[in-house]
């Protein structure tokens, strides 16, 4: 977990949930950022994670090992960090609009993702997700990512309005880029 939150700027991406929401963290992995939304001020967090060797019981964090699809209700925000270039990217419209159905009107959608317009950084994280991919510490087998623009454009054309990106990786290795989007 640590070394998790040493290598992602999960406190610039806590920025974006707002105070005292309910929360669904999709891909939740081990919880991190789970864990920082609870401990701030949360009503509920849920994080969702197919991975069961990642999913550790959370003070305050109702975690559930599936996809998805398993999870009912709504959401003030709902999180995807790190999870989408696992997906293939023809699958990606189905998930956001998934999510965009579970979240309450003007609910705010949160991803973070790498920039791989970003060639010198890009090429470190390529390499990483190799290595990460050989010793099956992930699940999934894609290794896809959109440039800014043109997931701006796919946030837009599945209902998302205010859709916005900014790079958050100052200080950090991999380019890192963070999207908000509003359901309207």
């Amino acid at each position: 977990m640590l070394v998790r939150f040493l290598t992602c700027p999960m406190l610039r991406v806590l920025d974006a949930v707002p105070h005292s929401a309910s929360l669904l963290d999709v891909g939740a992995g081990h919880g991190v950022f789970a864990t920082l939304v609870r401990a701030r001020d949360a009503r509920r967090v849920v994080g969702v994670e197919p991975d069961v060797r990642k999913v550790r019981p959370i003070a305050g964090v109702e975690s559930v090992i599936g996809f998805d699809g398993v999870i009912t209700g709504t959401f003030d925000a709902i999180s995807i960090i790190d999870v989408l270039y696992k997906i293939p990217i023809a699958d990606w419209d189905a998930l956001i609009i998934r999510c965009r159905e579970r979240l309450a009107d003007d609910g705010i959608l949160i991803i973070k993702e790498q920039d791989p317009t970003a060639r010198v950084k890009n090429a470190w994280n390529a390499w990483q997700e190799r290595i990460a991919t050989a010793l099956h510490l992930t699940l999934g087998e894609a290794f896809t990512y959109e440039a800014p623009a043109a997931f701006l454009a796919r946030l837009t054309r599945l209902g998302f309005v205010d859709a916005r990106s900014k790079r958050v990786d100052f200080g950090y290795p991999h380019p890192h880029v963070l999207y908000v989007a509003k359901k309207h």
